[in-house]
């Protein structure tokens, strides 16, 4: 799917995804283990992780902290 597809949602999603997968790599952290930190089956983080389930931000933001990620938000104004 071309980025130009995706909702700006979907791509704040994409990029929350990719950070935390990196995280996770580096720091040896499992699917299973963000699952317990954050309360659910490790099947869900697996297909949410695989891109076969569809989360809420919500939902993504809460694997990212579980695992020591500090999300930000900037707007701004686009240039003239």
């Amino acid at each position: 799917m071309d980025l130009d597809e995706f909702t700006l949602a979907d791509r704040l999603k994409e990029q929350l995804l990719t950070s935390i997968e990196k995280t996770m790599e580096e720091a040896d952290i499992s699917q299973g283990e963000v699952a317990r930190r954050v309360g659910v089956l490790r099947r869900n983080v697996n297909q949410i992780m695989g891109r076969k389930k569809n989360a809420s931000l919500d939902y993504i933001l809460k694997m990212a902290e579980s695992i020591g990620l500090d999300v930000e938000m900037r707007v701004k104004k686009p240039r003239a």
